[in-house]
């Protein structure tokens, strides 16, 4: 039974260390849980951000080391586990869900069994984690789904080759997805008057029909390659023309497979994609729109990629007496500094920047809509999606791994991800 360990101190520094299975009985199961062992999960940038914030938003406390553990990494104050999203199976328990059971959520990097403390809730087949050390995490990191199929096998789960696609695509991809689908059904709602838009944070903000209004605007997408801004670009390019964007800019380090994904997905708006290098030369297009608003979504760009692009703004006369906004969804592939991580922060401030909170507008959608017509409406689309996936990451690949130590497990993707050297057009999936 291995377990994967990060440092809270430096996210660089990551161990992999074995436990020994129990010669004596396991504890016993508490009442309404449910006893797991992880099969299959993703790693990607978003992982990083779950090391790096895992204090200030409780990532840290969602799987405890084991205090069995091997000296130093059971000091909880100096090692955690960064979970990750994906599947596990039920082994054991006193809930109504038979062992057996493959359970959607978010998981520990880990083949050690883990409890689960259970409380049903809608629709059904949903459950959420209600143990105390994880009531401050965000709800959706405590939603845990039953698949709609018969227990398989504990010792030889026996997936088809379709079915590991399906759960790969679904462990890469469905959390980007469905923050990009909120963003623009809900934040930039291409119907307000039925569906009013919600301020990026979600929790109750205020954000107005013109806030959210994007019939008016150029919208930048920078670091166009990422997982979550070729979502938003395909969920973008669903809406109906009055509804906006006059325009799509796609900023990247690779144009050609978002240019390829554009001419297949057809917007109704124009797009143009260019290399970070090639700002500048994409003013005369953006004037071209006539937009009184330019809004900006930096989903990880590089450093200094928004200051340019502001900058090159401000200083162009048919642009800079724009309005423009900046909604802040992604990070860097890399690990952060002390001091980058103090900038950053300066630069949210400084920009009036809005940062985006996936958690915080689907609690929202949720409260307003019901849960299940929620999960009703964005399962069907999902599917929807996943049919044309191609169409929209033509370039996309899943790259398997197997187990946590080594090269090839967990231990070699998050060497990969700490060194920024995860291509856009992979996506690291992992089979315990």
């Amino acid at each position: 039974m291995e377990v994967h360990v990060v440092s809270k101190v430096d996210n660089e520094q990551h161990a992999t260390f074995t436990l020994q299975t129990p010669s004596s009985p396991a504890v016993e199961l508490s009442p309404s849980s449910i006893r797991v062992r992880t099969l299959l999960v993703s790693l990607t940038s978003n992982n990083l951000s779950y090391a790096r914030g895992g204090h200030f938003l409780h990532w840290w406390d969602t799987y405890p080391v084991p205090t069995t553990s091997p000296t130093p990494y059971n000091d909880n104050s100096s090692w955690g586990i960064v979970p990750a999203w994906g599947y596990a199976i039920v082994v054991e328990s006193t809930t109504s869900i038979p062992p057996g059971t493959v359970v959607w959520g978010f998981w520990p990097t880990s083949t050690v069994p883990t409890d689960l403390n259970l409380k049903a809730t809608e629709p059904k087949g949903q459950w959420i984690e209600i143990s105390d050390h994880r009531q401050k995490l965000m709800h959706i990191y405590n939603r845990y789904i039953e698949l709609p199929k018969p227990p398989v096998s504990l010792s030889s789960p026996g997936f088809g080759e379709d079915e590991l696609e399906h759960m790969a695509w679904n462990a890469l991809f469905r959390g980007p997805w469905e923050g990009a689908y909120l963003l623009n059904q809900h934040v930039f709602s291409p119907s307000p008057q039925t569906e009013p838009p919600i301020h990026p944070l979600g929790m109750g903000m205020s954000w107005t029909a013109a806030d959210g209004d994007l019939s008016s605007a150029v919208l930048v997408s920078l670091s166009a390659s990422s997982k979550t801004a070729r979502s938003f670009a395909y969920h973008l390019s669903q809406r109906p023309t009055s509804a906006g964007p006059l325009g799509l800019l796609q900023v990247t380090s690779s144009p050609a497979p978002i240019s390829e994904a554009a001419e297949t997905l057809q917007p109704s708006y124009p797009t143009r994609m260019i290399a970070y290098s090639g700002i500048s030369d994409a003013l005369d297009w953006m004037r071209s729109l006539k937009a009184t608003k330019i809004v900006i979504v930096d989903f990880g760009a590089r450093a200094d990629a928004l200051e340019q692009l502001l900058e090159s703004l401000k200083n162009d006369p048919g642009l800079q007496s724009a309005e423009v906004v900046i909604i802040q969804v992604g990070s860097q592939q890399k690990v952060y500094t002390d001091e980058e991580v103090l900038a950053t922060r300066e630069a949210m401030s400084r920009l009036s920047k809005l940062q985006y909170n996936t958690a915080g507008i689907q609690d929202t959608v949720m409260q307003s809509k019901g849960a299940e017509s929620y999960f009703d409406t964005v399962e069907s689309l999902w599917e929807q999606w996943f049919r044309g996936r191609h169409r929209s990451m033509p370039d996309v690949r899943i790259v398997w791994g197997n187990g946590i130590s080594g090269v090839e497990g967990v231990e070699g993707g998050w060497e990969r991800l700490c060194g920024g050297r995860v291509g856009a057009a992979e996506g690291l999936v992992y089979r315990m």
